[in-house]
């Protein structure tokens, strides 16, 4: 019985951490403005990869990573309702990472994830 409320204890943090990640997200993709600029590289060509550069405030994520950031949050929370393998969301946190480093402010913003993701791995 006790094994039972501890495995519940357990799946109602990792719910709520995946709640909070996904807020965090679609915070950071799709609200936040600043006026800081990580970017050091050029971005890819063409409107779908388009974001502000320079001092000028305002989003700094393209449309593209503004659209596949939900990749991501889908799979952060359906690991809750449903059986999604590890490795499944590792691959996705592989390919954010990938893909972010087209624009470094993507990088920054998906790092707080990243370590929360790496803690829960090692069960830190």
């Amino acid at each position: 019985m006790l094994e039972v409320k501890y495995t519940y204890i357990i799946m109602k943090k990792l719910l709520f951490i995946s709640l909070i990640e996904s807020i965090y997200l679609m915070y950071m993709f799709h609200y936040f403005e600043t006026t800081v600029d990580f970017n050091v590289l050029s971005s890819p060509n063409g409107w779908w990869f388009e974001h502000i550069i320079g001092g000028e405030k305002g989003l700094r994520i393209c449309p593209f990573g503004r659209v596949t950031i939900f990749g991501l949050i889908f799979v952060l929370i359906a690991r809750n309702y449903g059986y999604v393998p590890k490795n499944f969301v590792h691959i996705s946190l592989m390919i954010a990472a990938v893909l972010s480093l087209m624009n470094l402010n993507a990088v920054v913003y998906l790092m707080p994830v990243w370590i929360i993701e790496l803690c829960l791995h090692f069960n830190i």
